[in-house]
């Protein structure tokens, strides 16, 4: 809650005057407050703001004798400043929770979306059958066979990329025995233009 938000506030911007209550009672503060009537009783006031009777403590600016001591200082305000405090503090807690809520919600929602039904991959693999080479098809049947329910994307892509790897790499051996096989073929073959 923003400290424009907070009741005290309210009340001090409407009426200046700085109050303090229990939470329960600054909750209670309706959303428009009534006009101000300044021949009205503190009893009253309160009446008519709260609709009861209610417990509400007002700041008042002193200005203490210079022999007051400090423990007496510290009872006039300062447990009043340690409440707004608190409160306040209350406040962005909640509200902080509230977005850590959000965030963890989205998380699981995330988390969710990276697997995949078994029966819906079983499902594309079959209608992508035809055109699928059968090292493809071995390699979705032997994945899709250890999976009972849902299937990792993020396990199905690295097993993916793995296999690709495996694959391009023999690609690569292949092609250069080929190489090797028809420099040697080269070499064998009589030079036709001696003939």
């Amino acid at each position: 809650m923003a400290y424009w938000n907070d009741p005290r506030v309210r009340v001090l911007k409407k009426y200046g005057i700085l109050i303090d209550a229990e939470p329960e009672v600054l909750d209670s503060l309706p959303g428009k407050l009534p006009p101000a009537d300044g021949d009205m009783t503190l009893h009253q006031w309160k009446l008519s703001i709260f609709g009861e009777p209610v417990d509400v403590g007002i700041f008042s600016l002193e200005w203490p004798y210079g022999n007051t001591k400090m423990k007496t200082l510290n009872g006039w305000g300062g447990e009043y400043v340690k409440q707004v405090l608190r409160h306040q503090a209350k406040v962005a807690k909640q509200r902080k929770q509230g977005e850590l809520e959000a965030l963890q919600l989205e998380l699981a929602e995330a988390a969710g979306k990276a697997h995949v039904p078994k029966e819906l991959l079983e499902a594309e693999v079959d209608d992508l059958e035809d055109s699928l080479q059968p090292s493809v098809k071995e390699f979705f049947a032997r994945e899709l066979e250890k999976v009972d329910d849902d299937v990792s994307m993020e396990q199905l892509l690295q097993k993916m990329l793995r296999f690709m790897n495996t694959a391009a790499a023999g690609f690569a051996q292949s092609q250069q025995r080929i190489e090797k096989l028809q420099k040697r073929l080269d070499a064998l073959e009589p030079d036709t233009a001696d003939c």
